[in-house]
């Protein structure tokens, strides 16, 4: 650990992957932003909240081809994002790695951050940019290490790889990237406080694309308030586990005691109804006949419960026609692309995009 001002460095070069993960569960990550301002569709705060507590493991995504080749791309999307100017035309970066034309250093930093500022929250940044190009990342550690200083960066770098449906999906960047990123600026505000965030994403369509993420003074409020709720949370969450533990209060007792404080879940994450479900409906200490008395908000959302479901079959129905409309249309015409001018295509090469404006 090294301590330089204001910030905590935990160095990652030879750190294992334990303990890389405890010093995650400690603390609240920038990934873990997306989840606590709802901008993550595959997880809930609530779920959230239990894996902290280590009440729950976190799904094992090591053998998930998107994040180990989003890993094994991380430095290559991070060493050619130095070549591309955001200002210019889309691939430019190809032409700019030949001719040698470097942009700005994107370089490695290889430490854990921590802001005394911010202690609930711990940052792993991608990279962090420098509009001098001769620097390098032994540069930066040197700095950090033998002078004891605080490399001073123009901004972070993030870097992701998506696929082609998720870039269609999200018509850009997934909007938890965006709150990761905007975390990561945080500790750097005293250093540099024009700070900002770029994310770069490579598409398996062979494209790198540059986006600008700038920190609003909303986000400055709300980040750190968000995170430290949610952190004071967890830590009153350990203080209930301790006290039953000392009075061998069994598991599902335990989870039970956690359920009063745990925070509210306003999301859509497919994988929270079975997170409740498996975790405490269908566990014994809830009554099999134990009744509350409903609401006019729960009588309304039951009402809302089953429109939304002939909704969905009906819109689901006119998807389809649709779909079944343009793929017709091509056959016929013995075509792949219907060019819509200004305002986009449809087209089957592999699949069906309808990229309409």
């Amino acid at each position: 650990m090294i301590e330089i001002d204001d910030f905590i460095l935990i160095p990652t070069k030879n750190q294992s992957k334990e303990d890389w993960l405890k010093q995650r569960s400690l603390t609240v990550g920038g990934s873990d932003m997306g989840t606590l301002f709802n901008k993550n569709e595959y997880s809930s705060v609530t779920q959230l909240f239990y894996e902290k507590l280590g009440r729950v493991q976190p799904v094992d995504l090591s053998s998930n081809s998107a994040v180990h080749y989003g890993s094994s791309f991380e430095d290559v999307v991070l060493r050619d994002s130095q070549y591309l100017d955001l200002q210019g035309k889309k691939n430019n970066h190809i032409k700019n790695f030949n001719d040698g034309n470097k942009k700005a250093s994107h370089l490695p930093f290889p430490y854990m951050i921590i802001s005394k500022e911010y202690p609930q929250i711990t940052c792993n940044v991608d990279g962090l940019k420098f509009a001098d190009t001769s620097l390098k990342e032994q540069d930066l550690i040197d700095m950090v290490e033998k002078e004891g200083v605080m490399p001073i960066p123009e901004a972070i770098i993030e870097c992701k790889t998506m696929s082609v449906a998720s870039k269609d999906k999200w018509k850009g960047l997934n909007p938890s990237y965006y709150v990761q990123v905007k975390t990561y600026c945080l500790p750097f505000l005293e250093l540099n406080p024009k700070i900002y965030g770029e994310i770069y994403a490579f598409c398996y369509d062979q494209t790198l694309t540059g986006y600008r993420v700038d920190l609003e003074e909303n986000d400055k409020k709300m980040i750190p308030l968000v995170s430290r709720k949610f952190q004071d949370l967890v830590e009153d969450g350990k203080k209930i586990i301790k006290k039953a533990k000392s009075k061998d209060k069994s598991d599902d007792e335990i989870n039970e005691m956690l359920s009063q404080i745990h925070p509210e879940p306003k999301s859509s994450a497919t994988s929270l109804g079975s997170f409740l479900s498996d975790n405490f409906l269908k566990k014994k200490y809830i009554e099999k006949n134990a009744t509350i008395k409903g609401t006019k908000e729960d009588i309304e959302k039951g009402l809302r419960f089953g429109a939304v479901g002939k909704e969905i079959k009906a819109l689901n129905n006119e998807k389809t026609l649709i779909s079944n409309d343009f793929k017709n249309k091509l056959v016929t015409n013995k075509a792949r692309i219907i060019d819509c001018g200004d305002k986009g295509k449809i087209s089957y090469l592999k699949r069906l995009t309808i990229n309409v404006k």
